[in-house]
């Protein structure tokens, strides 16, 4: 015989159609496990209706605020322990990278002196490079520089306002239609 649909009804919360009730009763008339379940089910609702509401223990709301903030602290330690543990990781890497590069320095110094040297002395020679091509060009002195920029960011800021202005009486017209 198959339980299962009148199981389902019995338990649940549901309101049954006449047809559906009309087979429950039926079923429930030949059937002795589902009668079972039945009373079952009507004892235990019974039960829960009439049990009692069970106030908390008082200073509930205080203790577990403190053991909130307890939990809370901790987890703040166990994270500060963490972000202390990787950045001493990461510290002893650059000292072990740092330790490493001067042991090569010491080893062999000749290529690092070298590479800073020629950085050096391109930093010089570019620099005399540039001071050469001002002076040779006549127009191209610091007074015609500072006009030059004088003039384009006055014409920067122009074209600014105009755009800015054209764009509100455009925007405008727009929102009067």
């Amino acid at each position: 015989m198959n339980h299962q649909p009148f199981k389902e009804w019995l338990l649940s919360e549901e309101t049954l159609s006449a047809e559906q009730e009309q087979s429950l009763q039926e079923h429930l008339s030949s059937c002795d496990s589902c009668n079972q379940i039945q009373s079952s089910w009507r004892e235990l609702e019974y039960v829960i209706k009439d049990a009692p509401e069970i106030e908390p223990a008082s200073g509930f709301s205080t203790r577990f605020l403190s053991r909130l903030a307890e939990y809370q602290s901790r987890q703040r330690t166990k994270r500060s322990w963490i972000l202390i543990g990787m950045t001493a990781m990461v510290a002893s890497l650059l000292v072990f990278m740092l330790i490493f590069e001067l042991w090569q320095l010491i080893q062999d110094p000749e290529p690092i002196i070298l590479l800073w040297l020629d950085r050096i002395i391109s930093i010089f020679a570019n620099y005399y490079i540039l001071q050469s091509l001002f002076r040779t060009t006549t127009w191209l002195n610091p007074e015609t520089i500072f006009v030059g920029l004088v003039l384009l960011v006055g014409m920067v800021s122009f074209m600014s306002v105009l755009w800015l202005s054209t764009y509100k009486k455009l925007s405008l017209a727009w929102r009067a239609e």
